[in-house]
């Protein structure tokens, strides 16, 4: 399996879905509905991904924020994420 690099809000918007949740129908601002589905999913990622890490998006020269980005992910560690995040409802 082939290592990938995805951002933290497309592994939080999979684990939504997987909760029946829409991501579309969270609010942006301020954004507390969506950051919990990012901290579930970091939290994930350090627990059950561990060659996985979490880069925080970087500063861009108009004030926004990058997103945050997830290195060394595979395949294989998305899929354990998703069957413990079903046995942890």
């Amino acid at each position: 399996m082939a290592n990938r690099i995805v951002t933290l809000d497309r592994v939080a918007q999979l684990l939504a879905a997987d909760a029946g949740v829409s991501w579309r129908e969270l609010p942006d601002y301020p954004g507390f509905s969506k950051g919990r589905w990012r901290d579930q999913a970091r939290w994930l990622i350090r627990r059950d991904a561990p060659a996985a890490h979490v880069v925080e998006g970087r500063v861009e020269w108009d004030g926004r924020t990058a997103d945050d980005v997830v290195r060394n992910f595979s395949v294989r560690d998305f899929l354990r994420l998703m069957e413990v995040q079903k046995f942890s409802r």
